[in-house]
């Protein structure tokens, strides 16, 4: 009953320490940081979005119009000597269809008229419908001597451009609509001067479906950016909408008049409006200039719900954000509370459990961070006296296997010497013609000597497995050290039965080695390679660097290992083949182990094995891959 009385009061203390502690500071950081957020994207998007947008978008249309009047000026340019003789007006109409795009995508009429207003050429633009253009020849006068646009140009030498609205000579050839974009032309009227006495005159009717697909565009950019009932529109001079998104309100005039004005008078910038339905809009202006040909102002209108849409959505998120992190708090209080006396008895029960002698003892990590980091040094320490303990055993299997390898060696050099010199004798019998030399006495002689060499190698082996080996310790370059042993093996194996390759990659990466014990590692590789496909085998060799060791990886397209085998492959005296000691593979870990470094079997299967080989990088010596 105690102990519940003192966790309920700690339960109660936690709360509150909690609630002054985190839950003030997070509610005063939460309002400091929503009203900041807010405003910042507020400004983003009212001060830097809608002017950016407004300005690109104007560039667009101002770089469009130029790209026309220039291509009017080079048109120009050509008129000059077609005026001057009937045999360059041939020539002049050939040169136009070199100028790009003109009559294709930004003229719907060219006509070039003399210094008198007879008109001495006129070409219509691709868009128009061919079938109707009988119609469109038939309205084309013989003179414009009269026209406005003619003397207007005569009198002020220059190029003007005619206010947008109805099409010059094309009134009733466009069958659209009046306000749809195709029924409309901006009319560009330009001198073409001659030598002596009055300049000609060209007049092109510039496509207002042009600039009406970059209005599109910009309206598909807001929508792209989440503002579907965004307005984009062009105002000339008077104050009509000589361009919009919506097709129905071309040629209305703006409205309210506080739009109007800003746009008319002021270069850029911004302003705020309700439009007929009392809905609040925020509109961004500029007007097209720097050396745009036309004086028009771009608008973009945006309501301000969508503007600050993203605005209001973040104060939703981030409001239920705190309200989840503040009901978290609590609730994790009183539970934290009431945990942090199970920690302490886990850790008394797997004290207790370690010492009887159960290392598999796993604590888990709660009770908070001081008892979470007592609970993970604990496990530590089980890990390691586990691991401690396998250490010993392993020590004391390898001295076993140490010890009882020495008298195996011991007992079968014994025999070596006198079988050797039976061998010697009967051979010398042979070669002296003794008459109780005969051919079986031949064959078991080199029988006899055969088997000596095959003993020598076993105790060969089982001394090497058995002792520590004194080692000749010398710093070299690793890939170059792989190359002579490459070159080696090559000429230890039968070619028909060993294709090896080497490809290097450490670089000048050093190591420190004896170069004498790591060739035999490499060595009986190759050998268990060839001796599991006997019929021939091709083995890859690969140097790398990684991190602080160098990996050599053999690989080889044999059969592969199977499963068993694959777990003994290090074990002394374990071997896949029907001869051998099977000291091979657990010599070359020793070897490896005594460098610093290890072995590991890093795959098997049908498409081959792979070992791979890590040595420590010489400390102080280059290691430049």
């Amino acid at each position: 009953m105690i102990a519940r009385v003192r966790a309920t009061s700690l339960a109660s203390r936690f709360l509150l320490t909690l609630l002054i502690t985190c839950v003030l500071p997070l509610l005063v950081f939460g309002w400091f940081t929503l009203a900041s957020v807010r405003g910042l994207i507020d400004t983003q998007v009212v001060a830097t979005f809608v002017p950016r947008l407004c300005q690109d978008h104007a560039q667009k249309i101002e770089d469009r119009l130029r790209q026309i009047y220039q291509s009017c000026s080079v048109v120009r340019e050509i008129a000059r000597r077609a005026l001057e003789s009937d045999s360059e007006l041939a020539a002049f109409e050939e040169q136009i269809e070199l100028v790009p795009d003109l009559l294709d995508n930004y003229l719907d009429l060219l006509m070039l008229a003399d210094a008198d207003g007879r008109v001495a050429y006129w070409q219509d633009g691709q868009y128009l419908d061919p079938t109707t253009r009988g119609q469109r020849a038939a309205r084309i006068p013989r003179t414009v001597a009269a026209a406005p646009w003619f003397v207007r140009t005569q009198r002020e030498r220059s190029a003007v451009f005619l206010p947008l609205g109805d099409s010059l000579y094309l009134e009733s050839c466009t069958e659209a609509r009046p306000r749809d974009p195709s029924a409309h032309h901006l009319a560009l009227a330009i001198d073409v001067p001659k030598r002596e006495g009055a300049p000609g005159a060209l007049l092109a009717l510039i496509r207002w479906q042009q600039v009406q697909q970059l209005l599109d565009g910009t309206r598909s950019a807001l929508l792209d950016a989440g503002y579907p009932s965004a307005e984009v529109f062009l105002v000339d001079r008077s104050g009509f909408l000589r361009g919009h998104t919506d097709r129905a309100r071309y040629g209305e005039r703006l409205e309210p008049e506080t739009l109007r004005q800003r746009l008319l008078f002021d270069q850029s910038g911004e302003v705020e409006f309700e439009n007929a339905a009392g809905e609040t809009f925020l509109c961004g202006f500029r007007r097209l200039g720097n050396g745009a040909p036309v004086d028009f102002a771009l608008g973009v209108a945006i309501p301000q719900r969508e503007l600050l849409a993203a605005t209001d959505s973040f104060t939703r998120v981030f409001l239920a954000a705190i309200g989840a992190t503040l009901f978290v708090l609590v609730v994790w209080s009183l539970v934290a509370s009431r945990a942090i006396a199970r920690p302490v008895h886990e850790l008394v029960d797997a004290t207790r459990s370690v010492a009887r002698g159960n290392l598999d003892v796993h604590v888990p990590a709660g009770g908070g961070a001081e008892l979470g980091e007592l609970a993970a040094a604990f496990n530590q320490m089980a890990r390691e006296l586990a691991v401690g303990r396998e250490r010993l055993a392993g020590a004391e299997r390898e001295k076993a296997w140490a010890e009882m390898a020495r008298q195996v060696a011991h007992e079968i050099k014994n025999p070596l010497t006198p079988m050797r010199m039976a061998a010697q004798l009967l051979l010398r019998a042979r070669s002296e013609h003794d008459p109780r030399a005969d051919a079986i006495a031949e064959r078991l002689a080199r029988t006899v000597e055969a088997q000596t060499e095959e003993l020598l190698r076993i105790a060969s082996d089982f001394r090497q497995f058995a002792g520590a080996p004194s080692r000749s310790m010398s710093d070299v370059v690793l890939d170059d050290f792989l190359r002579e042993v490459v070159t080696s093996a090559s000429a230890l194996f039968e070619a028909g039965r060993l294709q090896l390759h080497f490809e290097p990659s450490a670089g000048t990466t050093h190591v420190r080695i004896d170069e004498r014990e790591l060739q035999r590692v490499f060595v009986n590789l190759l050998q268990n390679a060839t001796q599991a496909r006997p019929s021939g085998v091709a083995v890859r060799i690969a140097s790398s660097r990684e991190g602080a060791v160098v990996v050599v990886r053999v690989h080889d397209d044999g059969p592969g290992l199977d499963d068993g085998a694959r777990e003994r492959l290090f074990e002394p005296y374990f071997t896949t083949k029907t001869s051998g000691t099977g000291l091979g593979l657990a010599i070359c870990r020793r070897i490896l182990e005594g460098h610093g470094g290890s072995i590991r079997l890093e795959s098997t299967g049908a498409a081959g094995t792979t070992f791979a080989i890590e040595l420590p990088i010489a400390q102080g010596l280059p290691a430049v891959p």
